[in-house]
């Protein structure tokens, strides 16, 4: 294998002096079988050891999502939704979750089909095309006006409240005492064991659906955080029999307002997180008698709302 050419001039002098500890052992690329991983060079320095090797890069891809759909007169319609970025390789679920949580379609069955009559050659990895239900109705005007609240304004935070309440989302369990203090600080370490990406890359976030007993349901990942959620509110959503009482949400990262939102849609009465939560979202946990649980790290969580739902004294 031929030698990487290097400019001296691009290191600093201590590097340039200790050029002969430059190391190019033979490369061999990671094992990559998914859309949503790839390889790239890199060079690892330490101290005044550099070596050329080869890393995993998680994928961070545009998907144009377009919707098929029939307006009010009866006639057949296409529209450029949105445009997102996400790691390719599970769009069917990131679409129906975002649907989902932005009030486009109510169920899963809404979606009745995905790129349909298109060939093969028509088909792009990054656009994907919902046909929905005759019966679905989209209103533009709400679509509009409802992401206008994924910012950080207190006025945008109290107007995703309102058109929550306008949405007739589902009423969250409100059973006291069920879920196990010890078991929170179980979920960081079960995720991990499910994030075949992030161990692959690093960098990515994930979430996982856990049970009143601790066993991990469902498990996704995303380079974007509100993306791993949405994939995992689609699985769910497909599901149509999934009971959603005595559940929890777990998250890798820190909790916006947008975040909760998604959950409060899903039905899921818990939201448990490895960072912060903002002011909006604990605002909107009280508002809909959400659980949130922040900072669940070494064993150790603070609890923002919701205490009634844990059981401090349950190790069974």
């Amino acid at each position: 294998m031929a030698k990487q050419q290097i400019d001296l001039k691009d290191y600093p002098l201590q590097y340039r002096q200790a050029r002969t500890n430059l190391n190019y052992p033979q490369i061999d690329p990671p094992n990559l079988s998914s859309p949503s991983v790839v390889a790239c060079s890199r060079q690892q320095i330490k101290g005044t050891q550099i070596r050329l090797s080869i890393d995993a890069v998680i994928v961070e891809e545009p998907l144009q999502i377009r919707l098929h759909y029939r307006d009010q007169l009866g006639q057949d319609q296409d529209r450029i939704y949105l445009v997102t970025m996400r790691t390719p390789g599970d769009d069917l679920h990131l679409v129906c979750g975002l649907l989902l949580a932005e009030g486009v379609i109510k169920r899963a069955t809404d979606i009745i089909a995905i790129n349909d009559q298109l060939d093969d050659d028509e088909i792009s990895i990054n656009e994907i095309n919902v046909h929905l239900s005759p019966n679905t109705m989209v209103d533009w005007d709400f679509i509009k006006r409802d992401t206008t609240s994924f910012s950080s304004c207190g006025v945008c935070g109290k107007s995703s409240m309102q058109s929550l309440e306008l949405r007739n989302i589902p009423h969250l369990d409100t059973t006291e005492a069920w879920l196990s203090s010890h078991l929170i600080s179980q979920f960081s370490e079960q995720l991990a064991q499910v994030q075949p990406m992030f161990h692959q890359t690093g960098g990515v976030h994930g979430c996982a659906l856990f049970n009143e007993t601790g066993q991990l349901l469902l498990s996704s990942e995303d380079v974007g955080r509100h993306n791993a959620l949405d994939k995992l509110i689609g699985q769910l959503a497909f599901n149509s029999t999934f009971n959603t009482s005595r559940k929890i949400i777990f998250l890798s990262g820190r909790i916006s307002f947008e975040l909760v939102q998604k959950v409060l849609v899903a039905g899921i009465p818990v939201l448990v997180a490895v960072g912060a939560p903002s002011n909006l979202a604990i605002n909107m946990a009280k508002r809909f008698n959400l659980t949130l649980i922040g900072f669940s790290r070494d064993g150790i969580f603070n609890l923002y709302h919701g205490a009634f739902r844990l059981n401090l004294e349950k190790f069974d």
